[in-house]
């Protein structure tokens, strides 16, 4: 994304970067699912596009373990730079935080944890966007403490959300992701109108 962005701090053109490759994505997956003969595998990429833990083992649990660690490391190892990069990029350069390594660090960091995630548990949406708005109250906006909280925020928001999915409609195999996406959109709408409110 940054290297499709350059090296501009304009945030409309992070934006458009990070829409042309969720399109690209779109595209790509839509042509994986137009190209396959299985109708089964057709039928398992929709599901996975849905997101689920419904038939998750331990066995992905260590599959993915290794990556969403060494992730959460990383991006732990960065929390002192983004408490400085949150006062500027100018801030942080003069408190010599290496702004190169912090970017690396938490793209492979995002990439790793994140990937390893998807890879198991499909495309669960949203969770990222909720999880540090509702813990930010609490732990204050400092990223080095609102990291960890997130991280465990996040998984227990998961865990209410497959109850939910498990209990709500037990025989109609509700998908975890459809479940945070309904929650996700309002709570996203809401943002962008306190946002815009206060002129932010």
């Amino acid at each position: 994304l940054h290297i499709l962005a350059g090296r501009t701090k304009s945030i409309l053109t992070l934006i458009l970067a990070g829409v042309a490759l969720s399109s690209l994505a779109g595209a790509l997956t839509s042509l994986a699912l137009n190209l396959s003969s299985d109708p089964w595998a057709v039928l398992e990429i929709v599901f996975w596009l849905m997101g689920s833990l419904t038939d998750r083992s331990m066995i992905h649990v260590e599959l993915a373990a290794p990556f969403i660690i060494a992730g959460y490391i990383l991006l732990l190892l960065s929390g002192r730079a983004l408490d400085g990069l949150s006062l500027g990029e100018d801030v942080a350069h003069s408190l010599g935080i290496n702004l190169n390594r912090t970017r690396l660090l938490i793209t492979v960091g995002t990439a790793a944890s994140v990937g390893a995630a998807t890879a198991v548990a499909g495309a669960v949406g949203f969770v990222g966007l909720i999880v540090p708005h509702l813990l930010r109250p609490l732990v204050g906006g400092r990223p080095a403490k609102l990291l960890p909280a997130s991280m465990l925020g996040g998984a227990c928001f998961i865990l209410l959300a497959d109850i939910v999915v498990r209990e709500v409609l037990p025989g109609k195999d509700l998908k975890l992701g459809v479940v945070t996406a309904l929650v996700g959109v309002p709570f996203f709408l809401w943002l962008l109108m306190k946002s815009r409110r206060y002129g932010r």
